[in-house]
């Protein structure tokens, strides 16, 4: 399953560099002046705390801890606080090469607000550090926003599936591993079982029983790299029948047996 909407790889991004990340905090009692991103620059402000308002699509949206703002030219930063609880945020300036912007989304949702503060406090203590090596902290720093909004959206996306399709996948993330009929995915959705298979193909590009053997075979994938648990052993932990059942899946999914994939993403 794939986000509604494509984000930039790092690779894309080699000729972009980061100039003055400082964690701002808005002083009580004054709204903030709202500056206006200029052509080839990119300005992101990821809040820490507090409240604001940043103008977006003709209205003042209101702005948390965790929401990771991505201003491309031509938008607006912050420009409106709560008094009594003035907005702090991680501000970070990008120069890239594109008048109009990389295309990332404006909005995304980080929800743990202590990875939000940990990475804060980590990069703007790192960007002072003159002797770190500059590409290396660029590299981390962007891959870390672009995850954030690549997870965001693959959150959103699922959201925005019908609420039987939410309860399958949620069924099959849980509870995998046990005996599963496809009638009883479709009798648990309420749909018979051909809708059941036309929704799964309209709406994931895939069918229901794919979606529990990839579900299967992520699980053994992560065992074979993290445990010695015996290929038998780990068949019967995900849901399969027996080893050969998982060796025949793991061959036409992989190109390699569980025991090869295990020695190739183990050794040095």
């Amino acid at each position: 399953m794939k986000s509604s909407a494509s984000i930039l790889k790092l690779s894309h991004l080699k000729g972009v560099r980061i100039e003055r990340p400082s964690h701002y905090h808005q002083r009580p009692g004054i709204h903030p002046t709202p500056q206006t991103v200029p052509p080839c620059y990119e300005r992101v402000e990821l809040m820490t705390g507090g409240r604001g308002w940043i103008w977006h699509l003709g209205e003042w949206r209101e702005v948390l801890p965790g929401l990771l703002i991505w201003n491309k030219p031509g938008d607006q930063t912050i420009g409106r606080s709560d008094f009594k609880n003035p907005y702090r945020c991680l501000s970070l300036t990008l120069v890239t090469r594109s008048r109009r912007g990389l295309g990332l989304p404006r909005f995304s949702q980080v929800t743990n607000l202590e990875e939000v503060a940990n990475f804060t406090e980590e990069t703007v203590k790192l960007f002072q550090d003159e002797t770190f090596d500059r590409d290396i902290l660029r590299d981390y720093m962007l891959s870390r926003l672009l995850f954030w909004i690549h997870r965001h959206q693959h959150q959103a996306h699922r959201k925005e599936l019908k609420p039987p399709l939410q309860t399958t996948l949620d069924w099959i993330e849980k509870h995998f591993s046990q005996p599963c009929r496809i009638e009883d995915l479709a009798q648990r959705a309420g749909w018979s079982v051909p809708h059941f298979h036309q929704e799964f193909r309209r709406h994931l590009k895939t069918t229901p029983h794919q979606l529990l053997a990839k579900r299967r075979l992520r699980a053994a994938r992560e065992q074979l790299v993290s445990t010695s648990r015996p290929v038998k052993q780990i068949a019967t932990e995900c849901g399969f029948a027996d080893a050969s059942a998982l060796i025949h899946a793991f061959k036409a999914e992989m190109g390699l047996t569980p025991s090869a994939y295990r020695r190739h993403s183990t050794s040095l």
